[in-house]
Protein backbone atom coordinates (compact mmCIF):
# COMPACT_ATOMS: atom_id res chain seq x y z
CA UNK A 1 0.00 0.00 0.00
CA UNK A 2 1.36 3.42 -1.03
CA UNK A 3 0.61 6.26 1.39
CA UNK A 4 -1.32 9.19 -0.06
CA UNK A 5 0.08 12.36 1.54
CA UNK A 6 -2.29 14.69 -0.29
CA UNK A 7 -5.10 16.50 1.48
CA UNK A 8 -8.09 14.26 0.85
CA UNK A 9 -10.50 17.19 0.36
CA UNK A 10 -8.48 18.47 -2.61
CA UNK A 11 -7.93 15.08 -4.28
CA UNK A 12 -9.64 14.60 -7.64
CA UNK A 13 -7.84 11.40 -8.69
CA UNK A 14 -7.10 8.29 -6.58
CA UNK A 15 -3.37 7.68 -6.11
CA UNK A 16 -3.76 4.23 -7.65
CA UNK A 17 -4.93 5.87 -10.90
CA UNK A 18 -1.99 8.27 -10.78
CA UNK A 19 0.55 5.46 -10.30
CA UNK A 20 -1.00 3.18 -12.93
CA UNK A 21 -1.14 6.08 -15.39
CA UNK A 22 2.57 6.61 -14.79
CA UNK A 23 3.26 2.91 -15.34
CA UNK A 24 1.18 3.01 -18.54
CA UNK A 25 3.25 5.95 -19.78
CA UNK A 26 6.44 3.89 -19.57
CA UNK A 27 4.87 0.56 -20.53
CA UNK A 28 3.79 2.14 -23.83
CA UNK A 29 7.20 3.82 -24.15
CA UNK A 30 5.75 7.29 -24.70
CA UNK A 31 8.54 9.86 -25.15
CA UNK A 32 7.09 12.44 -22.76
CA UNK A 33 4.45 12.83 -20.08
CA UNK A 34 2.93 15.88 -21.77
CA UNK A 35 2.58 14.08 -25.11
CA UNK A 36 1.06 11.08 -23.34
CA UNK A 37 -1.55 13.32 -21.72
CA UNK A 38 -2.40 15.11 -24.97
CA UNK A 39 -2.89 11.84 -26.84
CA UNK A 40 -5.25 10.61 -24.13
CA UNK A 41 -7.29 13.82 -24.21
CA UNK A 42 -7.33 14.10 -28.00
CA UNK A 43 -9.81 11.29 -28.63
CA UNK A 44 -10.82 10.43 -25.07
CA UNK A 45 -8.74 7.27 -25.13
CA UNK A 46 -9.20 6.57 -21.45
CA UNK A 47 -11.07 3.33 -22.21
CA UNK A 48 -7.88 1.41 -22.92
CA UNK A 49 -6.35 2.66 -19.71
CA UNK A 50 -9.41 1.29 -17.93
CA UNK A 51 -9.45 -2.13 -19.63
CA UNK A 52 -5.70 -2.76 -19.75
CA UNK A 53 -4.36 -0.79 -16.77
CA UNK A 54 -7.40 -0.48 -14.52
CA UNK A 55 -7.36 3.34 -14.50
CA UNK A 56 -10.77 4.87 -13.83
CA UNK A 57 -9.78 8.54 -14.19
CA UNK A 58 -6.67 9.97 -15.85
CA UNK A 59 -5.09 12.87 -13.92
CA UNK A 60 -3.95 15.99 -15.71
CA UNK A 61 -0.27 16.60 -16.33
CA UNK A 62 0.37 18.92 -13.38
CA UNK A 63 -1.79 16.87 -11.02
CA UNK A 64 0.10 13.68 -11.87
CA UNK A 65 3.47 15.34 -11.28
CA UNK A 66 2.34 16.87 -8.00
CA UNK A 67 0.93 13.60 -6.65
CA UNK A 68 3.94 11.48 -7.65
CA UNK A 69 6.37 14.02 -6.22
CA UNK A 70 5.03 13.29 -2.73
CA UNK A 71 5.26 9.50 -2.98
CA UNK A 72 7.88 7.78 -0.82
CA UNK A 73 10.28 5.74 -3.03
CA UNK A 74 10.44 3.06 -0.31
CA UNK A 75 6.76 2.37 -0.98
CA UNK A 76 7.31 2.00 -4.75
CA UNK A 77 10.31 -0.35 -4.61
CA UNK A 78 8.11 -3.25 -3.37
CA UNK A 79 6.53 -3.21 -6.86
CA UNK A 80 9.79 -4.71 -8.11
CA UNK A 81 9.44 -7.44 -5.48
CA UNK A 82 5.83 -8.07 -6.56
CA UNK A 83 6.90 -8.46 -10.18
CA UNK A 84 9.78 -10.68 -9.07
CA UNK A 85 7.33 -12.95 -7.25
CA UNK A 86 5.49 -13.44 -10.53
CA UNK A 87 8.80 -14.55 -12.06
CA UNK A 88 9.29 -16.99 -9.20
CA UNK A 89 5.74 -18.36 -9.46
CA UNK A 90 6.18 -18.85 -13.22
CA UNK A 91 9.20 -21.11 -12.53
CA UNK A 92 11.50 -18.84 -14.56
CA UNK A 93 14.19 -18.39 -11.90
CA UNK A 94 15.82 -21.85 -12.28
CA UNK A 95 16.94 -20.80 -15.76
CA UNK A 96 19.11 -18.11 -14.15
CA UNK A 97 20.95 -20.42 -11.77
CA UNK A 98 24.74 -20.70 -11.95
CA UNK A 99 27.16 -23.04 -10.17
CA UNK A 100 25.35 -24.74 -7.26
CA UNK A 101 21.95 -23.11 -7.64
CA UNK A 102 23.20 -19.59 -7.01
CA UNK A 103 22.22 -16.39 -8.84
CA UNK A 104 24.29 -13.48 -10.13
CA UNK A 105 23.30 -10.03 -8.84
CA UNK A 106 25.10 -7.43 -10.96
CA UNK A 107 25.54 -4.00 -9.36
CA UNK A 108 26.60 -0.78 -11.05
CA UNK A 109 25.87 2.93 -10.97
CA UNK A 110 24.58 5.13 -13.76
CA UNK A 111 23.59 8.74 -14.37
CA UNK A 112 20.09 9.20 -15.76
CA UNK A 113 19.65 12.99 -15.72
CA UNK A 114 21.96 15.99 -16.14
CA UNK A 115 21.29 19.70 -16.52
CA UNK A 116 22.94 23.06 -15.90
CA UNK A 117 19.56 24.63 -15.09
CA UNK A 118 16.90 22.21 -13.88
CA UNK A 119 17.46 20.84 -10.38
CA UNK A 120 15.78 19.67 -7.19
CA UNK A 121 16.87 19.10 -3.56
CA UNK A 122 17.88 15.51 -4.40
CA UNK A 123 20.20 16.52 -7.23
CA UNK A 124 23.91 15.84 -6.98
CA UNK A 125 26.07 18.84 -7.90
CA UNK A 126 29.22 18.83 -9.99
CA UNK A 127 31.39 21.94 -9.96
CA UNK A 128 33.42 22.72 -13.07
CA UNK A 129 36.56 24.83 -13.29
CA UNK A 130 34.91 26.79 -16.06
CA UNK A 131 31.20 27.11 -16.56
CA UNK A 132 28.09 26.60 -14.41
CA UNK A 133 27.39 23.88 -11.85
CA UNK A 134 25.93 20.72 -13.37
CA UNK A 135 23.02 19.05 -11.57
CA UNK A 136 22.46 15.36 -12.05
CA UNK A 137 20.69 12.25 -10.77
CA UNK A 138 22.41 8.90 -10.32
CA UNK A 139 21.19 5.48 -9.31
CA UNK A 140 22.81 2.26 -8.19
CA UNK A 141 21.14 -0.72 -9.81
CA UNK A 142 21.15 -4.44 -9.04
CA UNK A 143 20.06 -6.80 -11.83
CA UNK A 144 19.72 -10.56 -12.05
CA UNK A 145 21.57 -12.02 -15.05
CA UNK A 146 23.28 -15.11 -16.38
CA UNK A 147 26.03 -15.65 -18.98
CA UNK A 148 24.44 -16.73 -22.25
CA UNK A 149 21.04 -15.12 -21.54
CA UNK A 150 20.16 -11.75 -23.05
CA UNK A 151 17.47 -11.10 -20.41
CA UNK A 152 18.19 -9.15 -17.21
CA UNK A 153 15.72 -8.69 -14.34
CA UNK A 154 15.91 -5.61 -12.04
CA UNK A 155 16.12 -6.64 -8.37
CA UNK A 156 16.50 -3.27 -6.67
CA UNK A 157 17.48 0.34 -7.27
CA UNK A 158 19.00 2.87 -4.86
CA UNK A 159 19.08 6.59 -5.52
CA UNK A 160 22.48 8.24 -5.07
CA UNK A 161 21.43 11.55 -3.58
CA UNK A 162 21.95 13.81 -0.59
CA UNK A 163 20.62 11.99 2.45
CA UNK A 164 18.47 13.66 5.12
CA UNK A 165 20.60 15.06 7.94
CA UNK A 166 23.82 15.00 5.88
CA UNK A 167 25.57 18.00 4.38
CA UNK A 168 27.94 16.00 2.15
CA UNK A 169 26.89 14.58 -1.17
CA UNK A 170 26.07 10.90 -1.39
CA UNK A 171 28.36 8.46 -3.20
CA UNK A 172 28.01 5.10 -4.93
CA UNK A 173 29.66 3.11 -2.13
CA UNK A 174 27.25 4.48 0.50
CA UNK A 175 24.32 3.77 -1.82
CA UNK A 176 25.76 0.28 -2.23
CA UNK A 177 25.66 -0.32 1.50
CA UNK A 178 22.00 0.71 1.66
CA UNK A 179 21.12 -1.41 -1.37
CA UNK A 180 22.87 -4.55 -0.07
CA UNK A 181 21.10 -4.46 3.29
CA UNK A 182 17.70 -3.89 1.67
CA UNK A 183 18.35 -6.56 -0.97
CA UNK A 184 18.93 -9.16 1.73
CA UNK A 185 15.80 -8.04 3.58
CA UNK A 186 13.75 -8.32 0.36
CA UNK A 187 15.20 -11.73 -0.64
CA UNK A 188 16.16 -13.38 2.67
CA UNK A 189 16.57 -16.91 1.30
CA UNK A 190 18.00 -16.22 -2.15
CA UNK A 191 21.60 -17.33 -2.67
CA UNK A 192 22.98 -14.36 -4.61
CA UNK A 193 26.54 -13.73 -5.77
CA UNK A 194 27.15 -9.97 -5.95
CA UNK A 195 29.14 -9.05 -9.06
CA UNK A 196 30.69 -5.58 -8.99
CA UNK A 197 33.61 -3.43 -10.12
CA UNK A 198 36.77 -2.46 -8.25
CA UNK A 199 34.96 0.17 -6.19
CA UNK A 200 33.56 -2.61 -3.98
CA UNK A 201 36.57 -4.93 -3.53
CA UNK A 202 37.68 -3.42 -0.23
CA UNK A 203 37.46 -4.62 3.35
CA UNK A 204 34.45 -2.62 4.69
CA UNK A 205 32.17 -3.55 1.80
CA UNK A 206 33.25 -7.18 1.74
CA UNK A 207 32.59 -7.41 5.48
CA UNK A 208 29.06 -6.08 4.81
CA UNK A 209 28.53 -8.68 2.08
CA UNK A 210 29.60 -11.43 4.45
CA UNK A 211 27.40 -10.07 7.22
CA UNK A 212 24.43 -10.13 4.82
CA UNK A 213 25.42 -13.62 3.63
CA UNK A 214 26.13 -12.69 0.03
CA UNK A 215 28.89 -14.32 -1.98
CA UNK A 216 30.84 -12.01 -4.27
CA UNK A 217 32.85 -11.69 -7.48
CA UNK A 218 34.51 -8.27 -7.42
CA UNK A 219 37.07 -6.72 -9.74
CA UNK A 220 40.43 -6.32 -7.96
CA UNK A 221 42.75 -4.04 -9.88
CA UNK A 222 46.45 -4.58 -9.05
CA UNK A 223 47.05 -0.85 -8.42
CA UNK A 224 44.27 -0.86 -5.80
CA UNK A 225 45.59 -3.97 -4.02
CA UNK A 226 49.36 -3.60 -3.91
CA UNK A 227 49.85 -5.72 -0.76
CA UNK A 228 47.68 -8.51 -2.15
CA UNK A 229 49.62 -8.53 -5.43
CA UNK A 230 52.92 -8.69 -3.50
CA UNK A 231 51.56 -11.76 -1.69
CA UNK A 232 50.54 -13.36 -4.98
CA UNK A 233 54.00 -12.67 -6.41
CA UNK A 234 55.55 -14.52 -3.45
CA UNK A 235 53.08 -17.39 -3.91
CA UNK A 236 54.08 -17.70 -7.56
CA UNK A 237 57.71 -18.17 -6.56
CA UNK A 238 56.85 -21.14 -4.33
CA UNK A 239 54.26 -22.68 -6.65
CA UNK A 240 51.27 -21.44 -4.66
CA UNK A 241 49.43 -19.99 -7.66
CA UNK A 242 47.44 -22.36 -9.89
CA UNK A 243 47.64 -21.84 -13.63
CA UNK A 244 45.92 -23.27 -16.70
CA UNK A 245 46.11 -22.28 -20.35
CA UNK A 246 43.98 -22.96 -23.41
CA UNK A 247 44.45 -22.24 -27.07
CA UNK A 248 42.59 -19.07 -27.98
CA UNK A 249 41.18 -17.76 -31.24
CA UNK A 250 43.51 -17.50 -34.24
CA UNK A 251 46.51 -18.95 -32.47
CA UNK A 252 46.21 -16.93 -29.28
CA UNK A 253 46.33 -18.05 -25.64
CA UNK A 254 43.81 -17.84 -22.77
CA UNK A 255 45.56 -17.92 -19.40
CA UNK A 256 43.91 -18.39 -16.00
CA UNK A 257 45.58 -18.03 -12.59
CA UNK A 258 44.17 -18.48 -9.10
CA UNK A 259 45.24 -18.46 -5.44
CA UNK A 260 43.49 -19.09 -2.12
CA UNK A 261 43.32 -17.15 1.14
CA UNK A 262 45.28 -14.08 0.16
CA UNK A 263 45.07 -10.91 2.32
CA UNK A 264 43.05 -8.02 0.97
CA UNK A 265 45.60 -5.55 2.31
CA UNK A 266 48.70 -5.40 4.52
CA UNK A 267 48.24 -6.24 8.21
CA UNK A 268 44.70 -7.48 7.55
CA UNK A 269 43.20 -10.68 8.87
CA UNK A 270 40.53 -10.63 6.17
CA UNK A 271 41.44 -12.92 3.26
CA UNK A 272 39.77 -13.82 -0.02
CA UNK A 273 40.41 -16.04 -2.98
CA UNK A 274 41.89 -14.46 -6.11
CA UNK A 275 41.78 -15.32 -9.80
CA UNK A 276 42.75 -13.64 -13.06
CA UNK A 277 42.27 -14.01 -16.79
CA UNK A 278 44.53 -12.87 -19.63
CA UNK A 279 43.74 -13.22 -23.32
CA UNK A 280 46.75 -12.92 -25.65
CA UNK A 281 46.65 -12.88 -29.46
CA UNK A 282 49.09 -14.70 -31.72
CA UNK A 283 51.45 -11.69 -31.83
CA UNK A 284 51.81 -11.69 -28.03
CA UNK A 285 49.61 -8.62 -27.57
CA UNK A 286 47.29 -8.64 -24.54
CA UNK A 287 43.71 -8.37 -25.84
CA UNK A 288 42.00 -8.51 -22.42
CA UNK A 289 43.04 -8.92 -18.81
CA UNK A 290 41.34 -8.61 -15.46
CA UNK A 291 41.46 -10.02 -11.94
CA UNK A 292 38.88 -10.59 -9.22
CA UNK A 293 38.46 -11.54 -5.58
CA UNK A 294 35.79 -13.94 -4.31
CA UNK A 295 34.72 -15.94 -1.29
CA UNK A 296 33.97 -18.91 -3.56
CA UNK A 297 36.47 -21.73 -3.81
CA UNK A 298 38.59 -21.40 -6.99
CA UNK A 299 40.01 -24.50 -8.65
CA UNK A 300 41.25 -25.59 -12.06
CA UNK A 301 37.80 -27.11 -12.64
CA UNK A 302 35.72 -24.00 -12.01
CA UNK A 303 37.99 -21.01 -12.75
CA UNK A 304 36.77 -20.76 -16.36
CA UNK A 305 33.16 -20.62 -15.19
CA UNK A 306 34.02 -18.04 -12.54
CA UNK A 307 35.65 -15.81 -15.15
CA UNK A 308 32.54 -16.05 -17.35
CA UNK A 309 30.34 -15.13 -14.39
CA UNK A 310 32.58 -12.23 -13.34
CA UNK A 311 32.79 -10.89 -16.90
CA UNK A 312 28.99 -10.94 -17.19
CA UNK A 313 29.02 -7.65 -15.25
CA UNK A 314 28.94 -5.86 -18.63
CA UNK A 315 25.34 -7.09 -19.03
CA UNK A 316 24.02 -4.50 -16.59
CA UNK A 317 25.50 -1.79 -18.79
CA UNK A 318 24.74 -3.22 -22.24
CA UNK A 319 21.44 -4.98 -21.64
CA UNK A 320 20.28 -2.85 -18.71
CA UNK A 321 21.34 0.81 -18.82
CA UNK A 322 21.89 0.91 -22.59
CA UNK A 323 18.39 -0.46 -23.19
CA UNK A 324 16.84 2.04 -20.78
CA UNK A 325 18.70 4.94 -22.39
CA UNK A 326 18.63 4.04 -26.08
CA UNK A 327 15.89 1.47 -26.73
CA UNK A 328 12.70 3.47 -26.28
CA UNK A 329 12.50 4.01 -22.51
CA UNK A 330 13.89 7.58 -22.73
CA UNK A 331 15.25 7.23 -19.19
CA UNK A 332 17.50 10.31 -19.61
CA UNK A 333 14.54 12.48 -20.62
CA UNK A 334 13.27 14.84 -17.91
CA UNK A 335 9.73 13.47 -17.52
CA UNK A 336 9.39 15.58 -14.39
CA UNK A 337 11.77 16.90 -11.78
CA UNK A 338 9.57 18.10 -8.95
CA UNK A 339 10.63 19.42 -5.58
CA UNK A 340 11.16 16.14 -3.76
CA UNK A 341 10.88 12.59 -5.19
CA UNK A 342 9.32 12.97 -8.64
CA UNK A 343 12.42 12.22 -10.73
CA UNK A 344 13.25 9.00 -8.89
CA UNK A 345 9.60 7.85 -8.66
CA UNK A 346 9.28 8.15 -12.43
CA UNK A 347 12.56 6.27 -12.84
CA UNK A 348 11.22 3.43 -10.66
CA UNK A 349 7.99 3.23 -12.67
CA UNK A 350 10.06 3.14 -15.86
CA UNK A 351 12.15 0.35 -14.34
CA UNK A 352 8.98 -1.61 -13.48
CA UNK A 353 7.84 -1.28 -17.10
CA UNK A 354 11.24 -2.50 -18.29
CA UNK A 355 10.97 -5.49 -15.91
CA UNK A 356 7.54 -6.39 -17.28
CA UNK A 357 8.83 -6.14 -20.86
CA UNK A 358 11.78 -8.40 -20.05
CA UNK A 359 9.38 -11.02 -18.67
CA UNK A 360 7.18 -10.75 -21.77
CA UNK A 361 10.15 -11.25 -24.08
CA UNK A 362 11.47 -14.15 -22.00
CA UNK A 363 8.37 -16.30 -21.50
CA UNK A 364 5.21 -14.89 -23.11
CA UNK A 365 4.68 -16.92 -26.31
CA UNK A 366 2.22 -14.43 -27.80
CA UNK A 367 4.58 -11.50 -27.26
CA UNK A 368 7.46 -13.57 -28.64
CA UNK A 369 5.48 -14.11 -31.85
CA UNK A 370 4.94 -10.35 -32.08
CA UNK A 371 8.66 -9.80 -31.63
CA UNK A 372 9.43 -12.40 -34.28
CA UNK A 373 7.11 -10.61 -36.69
CA UNK A 374 8.20 -7.01 -36.02
CA UNK A 375 11.83 -7.51 -34.96
CA UNK A 376 13.22 -4.39 -33.26
CA UNK A 377 11.82 -3.45 -29.86
CA UNK A 378 11.01 0.11 -30.96
CA UNK A 379 8.89 -1.26 -33.84
CA UNK A 380 6.88 -3.41 -31.44
CA UNK A 381 5.96 -0.53 -29.16
CA UNK A 382 5.32 1.82 -32.06
CA UNK A 383 2.69 -0.63 -33.35
CA UNK A 384 1.27 -1.15 -29.85
CA UNK A 385 0.90 2.61 -29.29
CA UNK A 386 -0.78 2.97 -32.67
CA UNK A 387 -3.43 0.38 -31.80
CA UNK A 388 -3.79 1.71 -28.26
CA UNK A 389 -4.61 5.14 -29.68
CA UNK A 390 -6.98 4.00 -32.43
CA UNK A 391 -9.32 1.28 -31.10
CA UNK A 392 -10.84 0.36 -27.77
CA UNK A 393 -9.45 -2.99 -26.64
CA UNK A 394 -10.80 -5.31 -23.94
CA UNK A 395 -7.43 -6.62 -22.82
CA UNK A 396 -3.70 -6.88 -23.55
CA UNK A 397 -3.83 -10.21 -25.41
CA UNK A 398 -6.40 -8.83 -27.82
CA UNK A 399 -3.99 -6.05 -28.71
CA UNK A 400 -1.23 -8.58 -29.45
CA UNK A 401 -3.61 -10.75 -31.50
CA UNK A 402 -4.49 -7.72 -33.61
CA UNK A 403 -0.82 -7.20 -34.40
CA UNK A 404 -0.53 -10.84 -35.46
CA UNK A 405 -3.82 -10.61 -37.40
CA UNK A 406 -5.15 -13.77 -35.78
CA UNK A 407 -8.77 -14.75 -36.32
CA UNK A 408 -10.85 -14.31 -33.20
CA UNK A 409 -14.34 -13.16 -32.36
CA UNK A 410 -14.43 -9.68 -30.93
CA UNK A 411 -16.24 -6.47 -31.55
CA UNK A 412 -13.82 -3.57 -31.86
CA UNK A 413 -15.40 -0.20 -31.27
CA UNK A 414 -13.71 2.67 -33.15
CA UNK A 415 -12.83 5.70 -31.02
Amino acid sequence: MVSDLRRIASVDYPLNDVLMSGLALFHLQCPSLLRFQKELEEHEKTSNLATIFGVSAVPKNSQMRSALDRVNPDEIRPLLNDIFRLVDEAKILPKFRVFNGQYLGLIDGSEYFSSAKCNCPNCLEKEHAKGPITYHHQILQCMLAKPGLSTVFPLDSEEICKQDGHDKQDCEINAGKRLIERLRASHPHMDIIIVGDGLYSHVPFILLLRKCKFSFLLVAKPDDHVAMMDEIKCLREIGGVGKIEFAGKNGGVCRYEYASKVPLKADCKETTNWFSYVEIDKTGKIVYQNSWVTDLSVTAKNVVGLVKAARSRWKIENEGFNTLKNQGYHVEHNFGHGKKNLSFILFLLNLCAFFIHEILEFCDKLFQKVKEKLGARYAIWERIRSLFNSVILPDWNTLLHLILKKRFQIVIQPI
